[in-house]
């Protein structure tokens, strides 16, 4: 039987936080999580209006998510950042091949430099 989302959307839940015990549908995670985020920054005043912030982008989940978020975040609230991807290619072939190609989409996906 299907739970519906705790914030009474209309849908039904997808997951349920560990943080909160909330049953929340897709949309509605994604506005909580990054909610809890801008509050956080907002808060914590951690940039200023024409600050360059660098993601230390290694191409795994962490990274891309939080270059997204960072992305979504500055766009919705207009934080007024300068982002940027940084990632260090240690020059060993093969060693990180796949995880640079991956940085590098996430570039061109988020348009950052």
């Amino acid at each position: 039987m299907p739970i519906p989302c705790r914030t009474g959307c209309g849908k039904n839940a997808m997951l349920k936080r560990p943080k909160t015990g909330d049953a929340l549908c897709k949309e509605c995670f994604f506005w909580a999580f990054e909610t809890e985020i801008h509050f956080t920054i907002t808060k914590a005043e951690l940039f200023k209006r024409g600050d360059s912030v660098a993601v230390a982008a290694s191409g795994g989940k962490d990274s891309t998510v939080l270059a997204h978020v960072l992305k979504t975040l500055n766009e919705r609230y207009d934080y007024g950042l300068n982002l940027m991807l940084l990632s260090i290619d240690e020059g060993i072939t093969g060693y990180r091949d796949d995880s640079l190609e991956t940085v590098k989409r996430n570039r061109d996906d988020y348009e950052m430099s």
